[in-house]
């Protein structure tokens, strides 16, 4: 694993002090560059969140990840530059958690000045760092707010066109191996989202866009637009226009994505 290396693939050449600064410009640039995805798991490929297996998909092959790999990718970065990093739990979802509900995200501790939730692996709502308390921020096209909830757990919620999403965490730090579990299940399950639907996500600056299966959605703050696409040659050039994942072997399970389409949209 090699700074360098990262530095040239999220296409950084900024200063690396450790400061709110770098840390915002790293979070930007992260995010424009590296795609929320869940590619490997619709063809099969199993996804490990160890450092040097992230380094080498996210970095060397030029892929993205989910939360487990993107997360854990920029804690390493941010600590080899000297930022104070923790893993925090948290549980996707706008409901509150069950007592025996294992942790299905990882999220990041940040100190910086004051602590900070930093998550570049939500799927890129989330442009910049928050701060790690009660709060609301517009973040274009986003609002996202932190509210503190009993029992210790803060709920994250972004909203944008009329959609909703989010996730409860508490500030307890975790080991990363916490997160196998679900990663696992996520892998294996049938009924595991990352499964049944195709999806990537990308933040640019004003614009966030989301592909979820065959439907391809842009908000921004103009408004929400929808393109469904109609073949495996749209697919994958959307995935490597779009997104910047140039996988042609996704092809390979195009009938599998219109059979999910079908049954998302049916009637």
């Amino acid at each position: 694993m090699d700074l360098e290396n990262y530095l040239n693939r999220i296409v950084y050449s900024g200063d690396l002090k450790p400061n709110r600064a770098t840390l915002e410009n790293l979070f930007a640039a992260q995010l424009r560059m590296v795609a929320f995805e869940n590619i490997d798991q619709q063809l099969g490929v199993p996804v490990s969140f160890d450092p040097s297996d992230v380094f080498e998909k996210v970095v060397l092959q030029q892929r993205g990840g989910w939360c487990f790999e993107l997360n854990t990718l920029f804690s390493w970065v941010l600590q080899e530059i000297g930022f104070e990093v923790a893993y925090l739990a948290g549980y996707v979802g706008l409901e509150k958690p069950s007592p025996d509900q294992a942790p299905d995200h990882m999220l990041l501790k940040v100190e910086c000045d004051e602590q900070l939730l930093v998550d570049v692996g939500f799927g890129g709502a989330m442009s910049a760092p928050v701060p790690l308390k009660p709060i609301k921020v517009s973040q274009q096209p986003y609002d996202i707010t932190l509210a503190a909830q009993n029992e210790g757990y803060i709920q994250y919620s972004e909203s944008a066109g009329g959609r909703e999403a989010g996730y409860w965490f508490a500030l307890d730090c975790v080991e990363p191996r916490v997160f196998q579990p679900a990663s696992t299940k996520l892998q294996t399950d049938p009924n595991s989202p990352f499964l049944r639907t195709l999806t990537a996500q990308k933040r640019y600056t004003n614009r966030h866009v989301v592909l979820r299966g065959r439907v391809l959605t842009t908000f921004d703050t103009v408004g929400t637009r929808e393109e469904t696409l109609s073949t495996p040659k749209e697919l994958a050039d959307c995935l490597k226009y779009d997104f910047g994942l140039n996988v042609p072997a996704i092809a390979e399970v195009w009938s599998k994505i219109m059979k999910r389409h079908g049954e998302l949209f049916a009637g």
